[in-house]
């Protein structure tokens, strides 16, 4: 798994490319929320293109990342998530507590 961020005025983008897995989300969750907390943006987009694959680790990670967004009054979507990763969000009914919608998270 891999991470990179961007910072607009509207919002931080996580970009994320690979598999996210158990070892990978040890690896990466304290940056990540460490991240979506210093940001200024009042919303953090998590842009899945780049994912092929995502256990239950990753769901938690995904989970947990969204009550620290709106803990600390931040949103957080999830953009452009590939088949896998759509089709795995609608079988655990997680499509619109994530609102992922199927936009660039670059126009947000």
């Amino acid at each position: 798994m891999q991470v990179t961020c961007e910072e607009t005025d509207a919002a931080l983008v996580v970009r994320v490319s690979g598999e996210i897995i158990m070892d990978a989300v040890t690896e990466c969750r304290a940056e990540v929320e460490h991240l979506a907390l210093a940001a200024a943006a009042p919303a953090v987009v998590v842009d899945l293109s780049g994912v092929a694959f995502m256990d239950s680790s990753g769901v938690g990670f995904l989970i947990g990342l969204r009550r620290l967004c709106q803990d600390h009054g931040k949103t957080l979507s999830l953009a452009n998530p590939t088949p896998p990763i759509k089709k795995l969000l609608a079988m655990l009914r997680l499509t619109e507590y994530f609102d992922a919608p199927p936009t660039d998270p670059a126009g947000v």
